[in-house]
């Protein structure tokens, strides 16, 4: 069994640690002649109390329902988030609401990302019933141009992906990359596969009009747009698997907001 801080094994644990430890304090601490401990003994008693309720509130209340620290691995954020940024992701929201347009979300990766089930970060940029696409690195959501600030789109590439087409053609999400020149777009590829397969009919994907995203899904893409593992290569999120909302950046110092 692989034990880690989500573990309810670990944080029995813990907090069972603090118990044991003021279990200790008080049967061995001496007593003074007024039959009482020592103010030492008294304070350690105290604190390891404390300890232990403030423990138990953050493992068992708040970390499951109400927020959670994450760590930023990778650059498949970038700018929005970079690597070793610390941030806290409300689990409450998500759990009142749902997951709204271009949020940055938490979310169980799918199995087809062959991630193992890790907490994946990105930006919500499809909900259930509306129509989005990628035309030459463009985002257009029911039809219309969307101004995006937030992706970083490097020319020339360092990825060395000039950009993607992408829309959902048959339930499933296809993507196109333009990997030799900006003009020169590669075979449709149909995600949720692992890895991706060519699909089979090229022009029928090329002239389908694009389809909403289905109920129940969410599609995913980093901000660092031509070099994210993200929904274009491993398909739609199922709802259940989101975690949280990210809502801000704790640490470094220069980076808090």
């Amino acid at each position: 069994m692989e034990l880690h801080f989500d573990s309810p094994y670990v944080k029995i644990a813990i907090v069972g640690a603090l118990l044991g430890a003021r279990a200790f304090v008080q049967l061995f601490s001496p007593v003074e002649a007024n039959g009482q401990r020592s103010e030492t003994a008294r304070s350690i008693i105290e604190t390891l109390d404390s300890a232990a309720i403030a423990l138990g509130l953050v493992l068992f209340i708040i970390q499951p329902f109400l927020l959670q620290a994450f760590f930023i691995p990778s650059g498949s954020m970038e700018d929005t988030l970079r690597i070793g940024d610390r941030l806290l992701v409300s689990k409450l929201i998500y759990r009142m609401d749902e997951p709204q347009f271009q949020d940055v979300v938490v979310f169980k990766a799918p199995d087809a990302s062959g991630s193992g089930g890790q907490d994946f970060i990105k930006r919500c940029i499809g909900v259930p019933g509306h129509v989005v696409e990628i035309r030459k690195a463009r985002l257009y959501r029911d039809g219309k141009l969307v101004d995006e600030p937030y992706p970083k789109l490097s020319q020339p590439p360092t990825s060395g992906l000039y950009g993607y087409d992408m829309k959902i053609v048959g339930g499933k999400i296809c993507s196109r990359d333009y990997s030799i020149a900006p003009d020169m777009p590669g075979p449709w590829e149909i995600a949720g596969e692992s890895p991706r397969v060519m699909a089979p009919d090229q022009n029928r994907i090329t002239v389908a009009p694009a389809e909403a995203v289905p109920a129940g899904h969410l599609l995913m893409l980093g901000d660092n747009r031509h070099n994210s593992n993200d929904g274009h290569y491993w398909g739609f999120v199922p709802r259940e698997n989101v975690v949280g909302k990210a809502i801000f950046v704790f640490w470094p110092p220069a980076r808090i907001g």
